[in-house]
């Protein structure tokens, strides 16, 4: 029996359509996809899903290609005069959910004189799991399910801030931005499933914007990696059946 599983578990490691893991990805502002304006179901560069763009509320609100407090020619989000004003930009992950040792990294920046809130979010499909954040000129702020936390980065203008976020496998993770950093925290929601990010803008203010561009997943997981992986899923499958059988 234990060779029969074995060889089972194997042939479908093996199967190529397997998909177990995001894919290296990367993408930036000058990309040709973007070249006509930036929409919704645009996808430049590689590894990534297509753009979805939402506004809500009243108010001015927005995303565009161009000059942001990142740069001349980066993704922007404005969202003002309104307190409900809010403008959000998802990105899924292809392949899968991020698997341990695979980070997300991006540039980010911001300019400001009112200001509501600016984020970045990682999502389990639709739903928010972990939140890099700053409210109103604070310092900033994550949320990874429980309450939020101060980290050393503090609010800048016109300053470019680079974050680094890597899933570590099970409940923990590590990130930097800008000044701040931390090693194998253990979230409080579940982020073993962290299929998509999403920028958003909250009343920002009039004029104002929230840039990010350079967009990236790595590195590619090792075959040893998704083998395993493959095979903890059917073993656990496999399992199941037997016990159910009996």
């Amino acid at each position: 029996m234990k060779k029969l599983l074995l060889a089972a578990v194997v042939m479908v490691a093996a199967v190529p359509s397997i998909s177990l893991s995001a894919s290296v990805a990367s993408d930036n502002a000058s990309n040709a996809a973007y070249s006509d304006g930036w929409t919704t179901g645009d996808n430049g560069g590689t590894g990534f899903g297509s753009w979805t763009l939402t506004t809500t509320g009243g108010g001015n609100k927005g995303s565009y290609i161009g000059g942001t407090a990142l740069g001349a020619t980066t993704f922007g989000i404005f969202a003002g005069n309104a307190t409900d004003a809010l403008s959000i930009a998802d990105r899924p992950f292809t392949g899968g959910a991020l698997v341990g040792g695979q980070s997300f990294s991006v540039s980010l920046a911001n300019t400001s004189e009112n200001f509501g809130e600016i984020g970045v979010q990682f999502l389990s499909g639709s739903a928010v799991r972990w939140t890099l954040k700053n409210v109103g000129k604070g310092s900033w702020q994550i949320n990874d399910g429980g309450n939020d936390f101060g980290t050393s980065q503090g609010f800048v203008v016109n300053t470019a801030l680079a974050l680094s976020f890597t899933y570590n496998g099970g409940s923990s993770y590590s990130y930097s931005f800008g000044s701040a950093s931390g090693d194998n925290f253990n979230a409080g929601s579940v982020i073993s499933d962290l299929t998509g990010v999403r920028f958003y803008n909250r009343d920002q203010g009039d004029g104002q914007n929230f840039g990010f561009n350079d967009l990236s997943v790595v590195p590619e997981p090792s075959t040893y990696t998704l083998l395993g992986l493959a095979a903890l899923g059917f073993g656990a499958h496999f399992l199941r059946r037997r016990r159910a059988s009996r």
